[in-house]
């Protein structure tokens, strides 16, 4: 079952009937060919912006998002909202952003778990998506670089990306499509030249970490 489906007629009352019709507009769209090159793919980076919530831990306050559409970034294909007192709307517009594509973040257990969180809580589901962490595949592309999980901003200074603002979910959504870029080019000269390649590389870095 389409997890879109989930979240048609009877799924979630709050929706109304022009949030349902974007939703089911989506459901349309074909599933992304995972076999296809790097350079065939639009990936879409994300990053969550989040803030403390009353009585501890942290909520969603906006979303950045930026393609890479064969291989190329184009700052005009990009999202940036804020949830505020919308945020049905604000999270259907980064469904519809992403499309089927293969969503890339750096940190998924921050990122990714954010916003499934953020998705569950006001679509009522989570969409199926093929997430591919940088944080975890780095590593492996860049074994020389080092031995484990570095932070972010290791990676963005190894290869001279600066980081304009770590408080703008856009900002840095561009730092991490830039370093997408970078793993792209090397993941393409080992032989890694789809986005089922990595994510297979990253499900066997995952279990050689038992994670």
């Amino acid at each position: 079952m389409n997890w879109l489906s989930r979240l048609l007629p009877g799924s979630n009352p709050a929706l109304d009937p022009e949030q349902r019709a974007a939703l089911e507009a989506i459901i349309a769209l074909a599933p992304p060919d995972l076999a296809r090159s790097h350079y065939e793919t639009r990936y879409v980076v994300i990053n969550a912006e989040t803030g403390p919530m009353d009585g501890g831990g942290q909520r969603l306050l906006a979303v950045g998002a930026v393609a890479i559409n064969q291989g190329l970034l184009h700052p005009a294909d990009a999202y940036r909202t804020q949830l505020g007192g919308t945020p049905v709307d604000a999270l259907i517009g980064l469904v519809r952003f992403i499309a089927r594509s293969p969503v890339v973040v750096f940190n998924a257990p921050f990122n990714q778990g954010t916003l499934e969180r953020a998705l569950e809580q006001n679509l009522g589901s989570t969409p199926d998506l093929d997430w591919i962490d940088l944080m975890v595949l780095m590593p492996s592309l860049f074994p020389e670089r080092t031995t484990g999980q570095a932070r972010m901003d290791a990676w963005l200074g190894a290869f001279g990306i600066d980081r304009l603002d770590h408080r703008d979910a856009l900002l840095e959504a561009l730092c991490v499509a830039q370093l997408l870029q970078v793993a792209l080019a090397r993941a393409n000269a080992q032989g890694l030249a789809s986005p089922r390649d990595l994510l297979d590389t990253q499900s066997s870095r995952k279990w050689l970490r038992g994670s």
